[in-house]
């Protein structure tokens, strides 16, 4: 049965409540599920290009960062031309190099099975070399199954409000896909104006998920007043970024956010999708904040007996509490005649193993 359990647990997170906390728009671009630093810890082959002597607008390794010189003849020629913006570093320096990396083929989190090959990595600079010897010394063991997600955010963290762009970006990315309670120590990491100003950057969109959740873990009153103003706003009429506005509300005002977001979830025009969204946030706002999670089972006891379609969905979010407060109330779900099977079936696996103990 409990195999069974984890099974269906798998499938329902698949079909939504574990996709990405960033929902998608027109206009924005996503950030990448499987990041640079991802590239950098799997990858086969590392090497620092540089214009080839026979063809300069053609790169060839300089040295090898991860490899043997063996491993890196046997590979394809690097394929990216030398840009502009390349030529008029190599101009300035001719000793600058760029960082490549060839990845070996592997399956991404939909299982999709991708290719491997070359990937242009950044051009390389004093503070870029440190990250990099730093990343692969102490990432070892975050490609395995089991990474120590607490250290990967400890690392990342440092590069918040680094002066360099493309490591702000990276460290913004690991802190976007890190789970929520081991980011909540983040007070303050990034300035309040930093925040806001990348928030109005329309060339920052696909990182205002992230830059949601950390505004809301500002002590800054002016950070509080526009956390406020986001998520009554996106609860009220925008369900763009609402799972994190969600968040950053609980971490804000607490009890008045959560049952802010219970009046939006009782909205006959909410989708399903935005009552998933909905319900991550206060899952993951209750896991972060323990003494919330009385008021939330409250929030998940009124909703269920208003609407059973979401009852699978509360199940999971309440499963990692390790609590039986919804059970009489999964057992009046069940009672009721126009229950689908799926949740029939999840929920009575659910209320077994908890008589079971």
């Amino acid at each position: 049965m409990w195999r069974a359990l984890q099974m269906i647990a798998v499938l329902a997170f698949c079909l939504g409540f574990g996709s990405r906390p960033a929902q998608a728009c027109g206009v924005c671009v996503e950030l990448p599920e499987y990041s640079l630093a991802d590239q950098i810890l799997s990858a086969r082959v590392i090497v620092l290009a540089a214009p080839s002597p026979d063809n300069p607008f053609r790169f060839t390794p300089v040295s090898i960062v991860k490899g043997t010189p063996e491993q890196v003849e046997a590979l394809p020629e690097i394929p990216f031309l030398v840009d502009s913006v390349a030529r008029s570093a190599f101009r300035v320096d001719p000793n600058r190099t760029v960082l490549m990396i060839y990845r070996a083929g592997y399956r991404d989190k939909a299982g999709r099975g991708l290719s491997g090959g070359w990937i242009k990595g950044f051009l390389m600079t004093p503070d870029r070399t440190q990250f990099l010897e730093t990343l692969r010394a102490k990432g070892q063991g975050w490609v395995s199954g089991a990474p120590d997600r607490a250290a990967q955010v400890a690392f990342f963290s440092d590069y918040l409000t680094h002066e360099d762009r493309m490591l702000r970006n990276a460290a913004l990315i690991e802190i976007h896909r890190a789970p929520y309670r081991l980011v909540t120590h983040l007070a303050d990491a990034v300035p309040t104006a930093q925040l806001l100003q990348d928030l109005r950057n329309p060339n920052r969109l696909a990182y205002a998920p992230v830059l949601i959740r950390l505004l809301g873990l500002q002590s800054d009153p002016k950070a509080n007043e526009r956390v406020r103003l986001g998520y009554q706003s996106a609860l009220r009429d925008r369900p763009l970024n609402l799972y994190d506005w969600g968040l950053a509300g609980i971490a804000v005002d607490r009890d008045q956010a959560i049952l802010e977001i219970e009046k939006s979830l009782l909205r006959p025009d909410r989708t399903d999708e935005e009552k998933r969204n909905l319900i991550r946030s206060l899952a993951d706002g209750g896991t972060a904040y323990p003494e919330t999670r009385p008021l939330i089972l409250d929030v998940f006891k009124r909703q269920l007996d208003q609407d059973n379609s979401l009852a699978i969905w509360i199940a999971l979010a309440v499963r990692p509490w390790d609590t039986s407060a919804l059970i009489p109330t999964f057992e009046a779900v069940m009672a009721q005649d126009n229950l689908d099977p799926a949740t029939l079936f999840f929920l009575q696996a659910v209320t077994e193993a908890d008589e079971r103990g």
